[in-house]
């Protein structure tokens, strides 16, 4: 199953406490008791378990509910198909279609497959079926190129081809390797979409993986880990980009990209990140940013019953943990959103273009939403109001994906289950009345049509003329368009050039010129004047697709010349795609237009961001122009942006740039000196050893002055007890770039007991930017006066630095501290240390039990089941315990996973997953300790990623986010970021009411 849908699987999985919760997907819940006698009765629910049985098709037609003015049709069931996940259609009309009968299968694997479906009739249904491959484990994704297929079967991309006309596949070659396979079946590569750009993008899901093309010699590994990828079919190489969400993954018409992701039904990724790898100082928001309004909280109009295993297993929960029935909802709301993708049909109205759909198959309903532009994002709220676009009263229909089909219908892939949600996740005592696999032996593909369609005849658009091709891509219909312009792709045949510049040219419709001219690029037939005619098109999406395609033809003065116009055009869209696009060549011009729309846009983070991506050459000139300009000084919306600018210039290794910099900020009037004094103090926060000497050379009295006057400020202000808290701290971090000789006093009083928790904190926090062996002796020397918070971000700090490390260890020898200080989680990674030394110690030093050795432990809790809890000390226990990481009901820190849907995990499975989280980790639970070009360590948790920076969040509720090319090693420690040995934190009585309170939570 695609990970879309083990979605509702992940959210059944949803619990852990303390630092993170790592779910245990595919987890055995059967827990070894100490003594069968302490083992709870188990009760025979079968008289309130009925099954529902499955519908045949022709029922399951009957079943739904549709928008008035469509109809749903059966295409295809079994036996002709089982269990679709994924599908295309080839330039025949064939379609392929993925196949995963293995899904809630523990036992067995290697059976999924891709059927080819063909349509002999042409009724538009689907009559013959072919084996086209078979013994597959865990396919995910298919897309149809120059005959065959590309097939998505993690850890591998292969292309499978029929070459002897049988329609069996006869070549299967890897085309890449490395991709994650999660053992729960889901976060895996999906969705392979052809783009204007003539390559094949997908998503990688959450597992990512280090990818390694089979055809490249030197074995190049990609990290795609949070990350899309994008494939030339052509050349077999690939590039890097945005990616996000975890199953599903759509491009609309002008190739604006969305996901979605459990209960995130619809995200549009804000930029491309090939863009932002351009300036590797960059550091930019994370690109998937929601558009439903509602969010996870959208009411869904669901019209299937609740199924009684549902209602058993709510009731039972509240029977042991609380005494009261649960009178919350068990469904209802977005908990599997699957398989977003932009409708972009001709048979359609021509209102429904551009619609997104996405499936929620623990509701059995489709949801659809009306996107309208929202700035330079999107907002976009339900469609239909009173009811779904389409649901089902029968609770075997699960919607995972869709497909824009060659008559412009929406085909819908129902993989047809009783259970969609993970096996393990279920009580035994209710599990054992379901068939965690029935239907894998069944499913069923539909498509939604308007009233009165009629089934047009479908062309073998294999056989037409390379004229015929270009006529296509005139039309209405998304699919037909985008595979002639395939077809020419794949042919490569330049003699099409002239048909195909009269279309980028001539064409009424803005999308066929846009079509046009991408295919002449990719057929390396396009002229500066056809470009220049794109660049200046009436429709502004013409021109955002001509500025992308200008990029590789930058050298050209005329083209430079309107791609910097292009940084006024009326649409805001334009100016955005200009502000990236701009990056592809350097010159005073193109510096100029790039300040004015940071000028004009200050307020706007995208426009932000987008501007500086183009400036790793040229960013003095920008920051120069703009501290020129009086009414950039006083505009307090872009000083975000100058201090960007000048962090970046005082890490590149560029000495006129600096210099100008010094020059910039000595000349500024006495009113801005606060100002001067903040730039100045971002160009020393990362400064390379280049910038340092210039600095050091610098015989500016007014940058000496700065320098001076900064210290004492931020000295005076961070110790002046009667300020206000946050004056203080703010100003603690300047201390950093000081020395350490006249800044060590100051830190030791900022450490004092006397101080407020907020400034000893940020204190800890800026001794780990200093790299001076006495920082640990400051530490270690104020922890007796230190909380167990506090304790907790010193131990992150003296861990960032080995000499530091060394010297915590010797403290807790000499017994200055105590080795219970040292969380259980950071044991373990001491006593898996690189560093032999440090290894060494910490296995002298801490108890030698070993922690993964978990079955004692949870056999002795075995007896807190039974105990009664106590919801209210259990909040209490919450607090004490988790909160550093979890947050329920405005208590704590949202660092791990959202706790609200814990309620649907058995107590068994929760205590399992508290006791023994290393059973087996999610890869997005993993600690990774990853250590600077500066010598710092950072261990946590990788909260984002993009093509330029890791943020990693820390156990002590802080983060810190590292430029690439600061990271000199990036070491998965292959442990959950949640600690083993929180019995000894909970007794058996507390880990009752933790769980009482856990589950009382609506």
């Amino acid at each position: 199953m695609p990970a879309s849908i083990a979605a509702s699987r992940f959210r059944l999985s949803v619990f852990a406490f303390a630092l993170i919760s790592i779910l245990l997907t595919g987890l055995t819940l059967t827990v070894q008791s100490a003594d069968k006698s302490e083992t709870k009765p188990k009760v025979d629910y079968s008289a309130e378990m009925p099954r529902i049985l499955p519908l045949t098709p022709e029922e399951a037609v009957e079943s739904f509910k549709i928008h008035p003015d469509f109809e749903i049709q059966l295409v295809a069931a079994e036996p002709l198909v089982r269990d679709p996940v994924a599908m295309c259609f080839d330039a025949r009309g064939r379609a392929y279609v993925v196949e995963m009968p293995e899904y809630n299968d523990a036992n067995k694997e290697g059976y999924s497959s891709v059927k080819l479906l063909e349509d002999t009739d042409g009724d538009g249904r689907f009559d013959k079926s072919y084996p086209f491959l078979s013994d597959m484990t865990l396919p995910t994704a298919v897309f149809s190129y120059k005959g065959g297929v590309f097939v998505g079967a993690p850890p591998y991309v292969y292309y499978c081809e029929d070459t002897d006309g049988d329609r069996i596949a006869d070549v299967r070659e890897v085309v890449m390797t490395g991709f994650g396979r999660d053992k729960g079946d889901e976060g895996m590569i999906n969705s392979f979409r052809w783009g204007l750009d003539n390559k094949i993008h997908f998503s990688t899901g959450i597992d990512g993986g280090n990818v390694t093309l089979a055809a490249d010699e030197n074995k190049k590994t990609y990290n795609t880990k949070g990350r899309g990828v994008i494939l030339d079919p052509e050349t077999r190489t690939i590039e890097l980009t945005t990616g996000g969400g975890q199953h599903g993954m759509s491009l609309g018409n002008w190739n604006r990209e969305f996901v979605c992701a459990n209960s995130i039904p619809m995200q549009v990724l804000m930029y491309d990140d090939r863009y932002i790898a351009r300036n590797p100082y960059l550091a930019p928001p994370a690109a998937p940013v929601s558009i439903a309004p509602g969010g996870k909280f959208t009411k869904l109009l669901r019209i299937s019953q609740v199924e009684p295993w549902r209602v058993l297993r709510s009731r039972i929960r509240a029977a042991s943990e609380r005494g009261d029935y649960e009178k919350g909802q068990p469904s209802g709301f977005f908990t599997a959103a699957t398989g977003i993708t932009v409708y972009r049909g001709g048979a359609w109205p021509a209102e429904y273009q551009g619609n997104l759909f996405v499936g929620e198959p623990a509701n059995n309903l489709v949801y659809r939403a009306a996107p309208q532009p929202d700035g330079l994002s999107l907002v976009a709220p339900r469609a239909d109001q009173d009811a779904e676009f389409l649901a089902s009263t029968d609770v075997w229909f699960r919607p995972v994906q869709f497909e824009n089909g060659p008559e412009g219908a929406l085909y819908v892939l129902d993989m047809y289950r009783e259970l969609i949600e993970g096996a393990p996740f279920i009580p035994e005592e209710v599990i054992k009345h379901l068939d965690p696999v029935g239907g894998q032996d069944k499913g069923r593909i539909y498509r939604i049509v308007p009233k009165g369609f009629q089934q047009p005849q479908q062309a073998d658009l294999t056989k037409l003329s390379l004229q015929e091709l270009v006529e296509l891509l005139e039309s209405d219909n998304g699919w037909t368009r985008d595979t002639a312009q395939r077809l020419l792709y794949e042919r490569q045949d330049t003699s099409i050039a002239a048909n195909l510049k009269q279309l980028a040219t001539g064409s009424s419709k803005p999308i066929t010129r846009a079509t046009a001219l991408w295919s002449l690029e990719a057929l390396k037939s396009l002229d500066e004047s056809t470009l220049l005619k794109g660049l200046q098109d009436e429709s502004f999406q013409v021109r955002k697709q001509s500025l992308k395609i200008a990029e590789q033809s930058a050298g050209a003065k005329a083209i430079q010349q309107q791609m910097i116009a292009l940084a006024k055009d009326p649409s805001l869209e334009v100016q955005y795609q200009a502000a990236f696009s701009l990056g592809a060549f350097e010159s005073l011009a193109r510096n100029a237009a790039l300040a004015d729309l940071l000028e004009r846009h200050a307020a706007n983070q995208w426009m932000r961001m987008a501007v500086q991506s183009s400036l790793d050459q040229g960013a003095g000139d920008v920051f120069e122009i703009l501290l020129a300009n009086p009414k950039s000084l006083d505009d307090k919306r872009i000083e975000p942006f100058l201090i960007d600018l000048a962090v970046q210039i005082g890490a590149q290794k560029n000495e006129e740039s600096v210099s100008s910099l010094l020059v910039s900020i000595a000349v500024l009037p006495e009113s801005h000196q606060k100002l001067a004094e903040i730039l100045f103090r971002n160009l020393l926060s990362r400064a390379s050893n280049e910038t340092k000497q210039v600095v050091a050379k610098s015989n500016s009295d007014q940058i000496a002055k700065l320098l001076k006057g900064m210290m004492q400020t931020a000295i005076s202000q961070a110790t002046n007890g009667k300020a206000v808290v946050k004056t203080r701290v703010a100003a603690i971090p300047t201390l950093s770039i000081g020395s350490f000789d006249e800044t060590q006093p100051v830190f030791e009083e900022l450490l004092s007991v006397q101080q407020p928790l907020p400034v000893r904190q940020k204190a800890i926090t800026a001794l780990g930017l200093i790299n001076d062996n006495r920082v640990a002796e400051l530490l270690i020397e104020a922890w007796p006066g230190l909380s167990p918070q506090l304790r907790m971000s010193a131990v992150e700090t003296l861990f960032s630095r080995k000499p530091w490390l060394v010297s915590l260890l010797e403290a807790v020898k000499a017994g200055d501290i105590n080795p219970g200080d040292i969380g259980p989680d950071r044991v373990q990674l001491l006593k898996t240390n690189q560093d032999k030394t440090v290894k060494k110690m910490a296995e002298s030093l801490f108890d030698n039990e070993r922690l993964t050795g978990r079955s004692d432990v949870i056999k002795e809790y075995q007896s807190s089941l039974k105990l009664k809890g106590s919801a209210a000390n259990g909040k209490l226990v919450f607090k004490k315990s988790c909160s550093a990481c979890h947050r329920l009901e405005n208590v704590g820190i949202q660092l791990g996973a959202d706790l609200k849907a814990i309620k649907d995990r058995g107590t068994e499975a929760v205590l399992l997953n508290i006791l023994d989280p290393n059973r087996e980790v999610k890869p997005q639970y993993v600690t990774y300790l990853l250590v600077t070009t500066q010598g710092r360590t950072i261990t946590g948790l990788i909260k984002e990623e993009n093509a330029n920076s890791i943020t990693i969040a820390r156990a002590d509720g802080t983060s810190d986010t590292v430029l690439r090319i600061d990271i000199d090693e990036l070491i998965s420690s292959r442990l959950s970021f949640m600690p083993e040995g929180m019995e000894k934190q909970i007794n058996k009585q507390e880990m009752a009411d933790l769980l009482a309170y856990l589950n009382s939570i609506k």
